[in-house]
């Protein structure tokens, strides 16, 4: 079966980068699907990435490999590894890249493959295509993560603080944090489908409160037409969390909100909590 390898970087397509990457991969294994999750994910970004590596992996194939290069620390002693869950492998640096895949409740393995960065020809700079392509090339012929690095504690692994939401019981108040702002204005929290969609009913008025201090109220609905006029809402997306959205409006524009910045839910007693 020929593998599937999905890509994702902050390289952007202005440069040979993500070009060279992928030679590098069918150099080794001309016989691999490369998948481009996204290459245009802001510079730095790990959070974006994060959530789109978690986002996408469902609609995978079992063995699929994901790849994450979005790696400030280049070059440094930060470790390189490899996650195993739910059939599908990632590779990725050890900075948080891996924080939402990791937040899913189930079994997980990972690998340190640091080691491979030893060769003198390896460029300091560009891992993606000298360390991360031939690893995901091997990975794809079928060598086990055993045999390219120690198995490690997945829960050595770097996790943001973003990944989960922040929750008080009395009153009730969940704080989010805002991972990406799509093309749209919808603001994608980090507040998964499990528990959330549920626990947040559909019809509740949620008060939402801003770093900034701002007081607004939300709706949480599950489809952009039940909003009307400038009404925001809190609409479970496609991606598997909640996003703060507007009917044909931005969510983004009317409350100010961009990547990073927190916001604090709460709502009236319910009975079910």
């Amino acid at each position: 079966m020929r593998p599937t390898i999905a890509l994702l970087t902050d390289f952007g397509l202005d440069d040979p980068y993500v070009a060279q990457m992928k030679g590098a991969i069918l150099s080794r294994h001309p016989d691999a699907v490369l998948v481009d999750l996204c290459h245009t994910n802001p510079a730095y970004d790990l959070a974006r990435g994060a959530l789109f590596l978690e986002a996408s992996r469902k609609h995978f194939p079992q063995g699929a490999i994901f790849v994450g290069v979005i790696d400030p620390g280049v070059g440094s002693e930060r470790r390189i590894v490899t996650l195993e869950r739910d059939g599908q492998y990632f590779l990725a640096p050890d900075n948080g890249l891996l924080s939402l895949v990791l937040a899913v409740p189930g079994k997980v393995r990972a690998w340190d493959v640091t080691g491979h960065v030893q060769d003198p020809a390896i460029s300091s700079t560009f891992h993606g295509r000298d360390v991360f392509a031939p690893l995901a090339a091997s990975l794809g012929a079928g060598t086990l993560p055993s045999d390219l690095g120690p198995e490690i504690d997945p829960a050595s692994l770097m996790r943001l603080p973003w990944a989960e939401p922040l929750v008080t019981e009395q009153p009730f108040q969940v704080k989010a944090t805002i991972l990406h702002v799509d093309r749209f204005g919808n603001c994608l929290t980090n507040l998964a489908a499990t528990p959330w969609a549920t626990r947040l009913t559909l019809g509740t008025e949620l008060g939402m409160t801003l770093d900034s201090g701002q007081f607004l109220q939300v709706l949480r609905v599950n489809t952009y037409a039940t909003l009307q006029g400038n009404r925001i809402g809190l609409i479970l997306c496609s991606q598997g969390y909640l996003e703060l959205s507007m009917n044909q409006a931005s969510a983004a524009t009317a409350t100010a909100l961009t990547p990073g910045e927190s916001i604090i839910f709460s709502t009236k007693e319910d009975e079910s909590r």
